[in-house]
């Protein structure tokens, strides 16, 4: 079976490219088009836990309701599925307020990007397991 396309880019949010933006430890070895790829998955759940850290500071997404409308547009997905996968995983309400991103609230948002992975790859639970560290580190690089 062949590797999601995310996974095999190292990039488990399909991060896509932009011309403004170079991302720590992006690569552009595969030839890849669309979205961005990473040396390892680190570097990809650290990008978009900089996203996300955006998001929330920024734009003002502070509920996974609001992260996902603005990460994941209708236009391109099942907005409302993946809400409501990410909610399972996470155990978290979708319209609850996150916490702000600090080294004390790691647990939910490396929960939360596990989530949002296992969405946009199609991860089984032992593939999260297997990501955990690389969330872990990525977060380390953060704090």
């Amino acid at each position: 079976m062949k590797q999601a396309r995310g996974l095999r880019n190292n990039n488990p949010l399909n991060i896509i490219k932009s011309k403004n933006q170079v991302w720590l430890g992006q690569t552009n070895l595969g030839g890849e088009t669309r979205f961005c790829q990473f040396v390892s998955a680190q570097y990809g759940f650290r990008a978009a836990l900089k996203l996300l850290r955006t998001y929330y500071t920024k734009y003002g997404c502070t509920t996974i309701r609001q992260i996902i409308c603005r990460w994941a547009p209708e236009t391109e997905n099942q907005v409302e599925a993946y809400i409501k996968t990410v909610c399972k995983l996470t155990h978290l309400s979708a319209d609850a307020p996150l916490p702000p991103m600090k080294a004390e609230t790691r647990i939910v948002w490396c929960d939360l990007v596990l989530a949002m992975a296992s969405v946009e790859c199609g991860l089984s639970a032992d593939d999260r397991d297997t990501l955990r560290d690389s969330v872990g580190k990525a977060w380390n690089m953060l704090f």
